[in-house]
């Protein structure tokens, strides 16, 4: 837990050095129900710079952060090198932030993204692009909806149950009732993508302490979390 101008943010040690955080609900970068321009203020001031943001389309389209455009339409990942910064807004879907020496990717996992595998277009997109392996690259997954939380319908489980071979972990089946991990089951993608450095993030969404917004629990709210990645 950190704080910017005494509201919390999130980080990962696994990234430790490099600028990057979740916000919470004290720092509110996108709401559909109140401008949020005074919060995006305090963060590039924070930062140093201005920030590129998406519009997410639940797909698995990257597009490269470049200089002097900030709004990057029908995107779910946005690709950073050295000296940009970006931040993309989550209600309950998985944030992923994948890094090494060269550069980075912010991508936005729902489930539909989960089913059409964006981790591992994300992995393919770094290793392309920077021209590491996958075993060089840290991988750190945000505030998502838990198991617990994430009843779906058999179509959709049975979506994410064909996203990976190794079901240990993020998926339940009870009494004709279905249930869905998305931390686990991106996990479980970047380890067959071959990630070996991954951090995920302990808080759900939905339950426990409600440092974050969900669109799932909190009636569609408009209200969003961010993750923000500088390089």
């Amino acid at each position: 837990m950190d704080f910017i101008e005494g509201r919390k943010i999130i980080r990962s040690d696994l990234l430790s050095g490099v600028e990057h955080f979740f916000t919470t609900r004290e720092l509110c970068l996108f709401s559909k129900e109140a401008d949020m321009t005074d919060n995006r203020r305090v963060v590039e001031e924070f930062l140093g710079q201005k920030m590129a943001t998406n519009q997410p389309v639940h797909g698995i389209n990257i597009e490269k952060v470049v200089s002097g455009k900030f709004f990057y339409a029908d995107t779910d990942g946005l690709l950073l090198r050295k000296g940009c910064a970006a931040y993309m807004n989550f209600g309950d879907c998985v944030p992923v932030i994948l890094y090494c020496g060269d550069g980075g990717i912010i991508a936005h996992a729902g489930w539909r993204g989960t089913v059409q595998k964006m981790a591992q277009t994300a992995v393919k997109r770094m290793t392309t692009e920077f021209g590491v392996n996958a075993n060089e690259i840290k991988a750190v997954i945000g505030p998502a909806i838990c198991l617990d939380c994430f009843q779906v319908g058999k179509d959709v489980y049975d979506g994410l149950y064909g996203s990976v071979t190794d079901h240990t972990e993020g998926f339940r089946e009870r009494y004709g009732e279905y249930y869905a991990g998305l931390k686990d089951i991106n996990r479980q993608q970047l380890i067959e993508a071959g990630v070996e450095q991954i951090d995920v993030c302990p808080y759900c969404t939905a339950c426990g302490e409600k440092l974050f917004f969900s669109y799932r629990h909190e009636n569609k709210t408009g209200y969003r979390h961010s993750a923000v990645l500088k390089l």
